[in-house]
């Protein structure tokens, strides 16, 4: 039997959600927030591989949640990867800045998507 691989998603878009929901199949769990604060107060109820965050939150910066993620032992070796719809040098650099380990765009292919996840959860095990 495989091993199921936990993600926490921080991102508001319900479009972006069901996307992603639709894109991964049972080898992955994924658990929703939508806020930048209730993913700090309630992350680490959950044993998680890797956390993709939305580049534009409601109610915090993006970076500063990375930052907040990076700075907490338990989460400091977990890739954390920025998802947005501006998929430019200048939306990269902006978030490699704060610590996020890579960028997807929120237009990616399913089979992109599950080919990044695999890789960065592999390269992190």
């Amino acid at each position: 039997m495989q091993r199921q691989f936990n993600i926490l998603c921080v991102d508001d878009d319900l479009g972006f959600r069901r996307y992603l929901s639709k894109s991964l199949d049972d080898t992955y769990q994924i658990k929703f927030y939508a806020l930048g604060f209730e993913c700090l107060a309630k992350c680490q109820q959950w044993d998680h591989d890797l956390i993709l965050i939305d580049a534009t939150l409601p109610d915090m910066v993006s970076e500063q949640l990375v930052e907040k993620l990076k700075a907490m032992p338990e989460l400091h070796n977990t890739p954390i990867v920025i998802v947005s719809y501006k998929d430019s040098e200048k939306e990269r650099a902006r978030f490699a800045k704060c610590g996020c380990d890579h960028f997807l765009s929120k237009v990616a292919s399913p089979q992109d998507i599950k080919l990044l996840l695999a890789n960065l959860i592999n390269q992190a095990a």
